[in-house]
């Protein structure tokens, strides 16, 4: 199951996944990552949640971030919530097709639950309505 967190930047998305994730300790046996572009929030998850930071990893474009969440999922099978922060800031490529990515997540976090962060300006494109709750 994905789900988005969408809006502007600045209105509270990243606040928004940190609790979540922080929230999510206390009810999973399985194991949380959060992935970042950078180590800014590092210190304000719990020290049970996996953090890793995309730039670490030269993770700049869509394909390496499938293919970087693919080997972290095929690494750790008892992983049960994966939490992304700032897609666009992640895929550095303005021309990303952000629907293609989160079809091929689809088949990827079905039984793993996904929550992402993905800033824009107005409403959410009409792809999104699927994932935002």
């Amino acid at each position: 199951m994905i789900q988005i967190i969408y809006g502007k930047k600045g209105s509270g998305k990243s606040k928004k996944l940190l609790d979540m994730a922080n929230a999510e300790v206390d009810v999973t046996s399985g194991n949380i990552v959060y992935i970042d572009d950078n180590n800014r929030c590092m210190y304000d998850l719990r020290h049970e949640i996996r953090f890793i930071n995309t730039a670490d990893y030269g993770i700049d474009n869509s394909d390496a971030l499938y293919g970087f969440v693919c080997g972290i999922l095929s690494g750790d099978f008892d992983i049960s919530a994966i939490y992304i922060d700032g897609l666009k800031k992640i895929v550095k490529d303005e021309n990303t097709d952000f629907k293609s990515l989160l079809e091929k997540f689809d088949g990827l976090f079905e039984e793993i639950n996904a929550y992402m962060v993905l800033s824009g300006n107005g409403s959410a494109p009409e792809y999104l309505d699927k994932y935002i709750a």
